[in-house]
């Protein structure tokens, strides 16, 4: 996997070093079910590394990683080496069937790690020996986010884990498959050179979220007005970039609601950039609430 670097951190709640995810909390493949990835250059938040792993599998033909926390690119490492030379079960078990029952089981990361990057190996291999090479208490560890409040299995968030049959596909998709990942903040897109040329498909996640923790409530929209207009500015003709939005249930009130997760901000963003905005929603698993992703092109 080739790794370029390019650093500045931009808000608090996500930094260089903050924890791993172990699953997505996104509905990943309900998102990209719906968006039409065959053949498309993609640029997406590597975060637990099910973005880019499921980017892959909806036919995209080249996936670009990027994240401000460089520890994503361990997992991501991980995540592709488990594939390629974990069977499904072994899977299952190493990561878990949701997103609080995973074992980390040292003798599976045994079978792996002479197939890892050198940096992810020593990185994992100082985590197990911290650890007493005890799985179970490195996962539910501060080195990884603990996301019990999710109540959704691996297999509704990753179609490539619904059963044994897509995980083999997925593995005949991404074998071999050369992945850049940079350390990258969200605001430097534009401005990285190492990020060369357009892409058809910008996945944000939920990182515009995060982006306007500190900033004072009357700065807020102009601070997601420039950002997004950066991001477009490297997407394609007929291209999109978009990002995730949970649904409001789970803040305790509307005021707490992200600010760029907020539709009258939205709106706004859109009609001072001339954007065309779409919204899709998808039923989380096991809840009555919906998420959704906010979609936004050049007219």
């Amino acid at each position: 996997m080739k790794i370029k670097k390019t650093i500045k951190p931009a808000h608090d709640k996500m930094t260089s070093r903050s924890p791993m995810y172990i699953y997505a909390t996104e509905m990943v493949s309900d998102y990209y079910s719906c968006l039409n990835l065959e053949g498309k250059r993609v640029l997406s938040i590597c975060g637990s590394g099910d973005q880019i792993i499921n980017a892959f599998y909806f036919g995209a033909r080249e996936v670009v990683a990027f994240d401000i926390n460089y520890n994503s690119f361990f997992i991501l490492d991980l995540k592709l080496t488990a594939i390629n030379k974990l069977n499904y079960l072994e899977f299952i078990n190493f990561f878990g069937s949701n997103l609080i029952d995973g074992s980390l089981e040292f003798g599976l990361y045994n079978k792996l790690k002479v197939f890892l990057s050198v940096k992810t190996r020593n990185f994992f291999d100082k985590l197990y020996k911290e650890f007493d090479y005890k799985g179970k208490k490195l996962i539910k560890s501060d080195y990884f986010r603990q996301r019990s409040m999710f109540d959704v299995l691996a297999s509704d968030i990753n179609y490539y884990l619904k059963n044994e049959k897509e995980y083999l596909k997925c593995r005949e998709i991404v074998q071999n498959r050369k992945i850049q990942f940079l350390q990258l903040d969200v605001n430097d897109i534009l401005t990285c050179k190492k990020l060369k040329g357009g892409f058809d498909i910008i996945n944000l996640s939920n990182v515009l979220n995060y982006l306007t923790g500190k900033t004072e409530e009357e700065n807020v929209l102009n601070v997601l007005v420039d950002v997004s207009r950066k991001i477009n500015k490297k997407v394609n003709k007929d291209g999109v970039f978009f990002y995730y939005s949970y649904s409001p249930s789970i803040y305790k009130s509307q005021r707490l609601i992200p600010p760029a997760s907020r539709f009258e901000i939205i709106k706004s963003i859109n009609e001072i950039n001339n954007f065309k905005f779409i919204n899709k929603r998808f039923r989380r698993i096991g809840s009555e609430s919906f998420d959704r992703i906010n979609i936004l092109r050049s007219k």
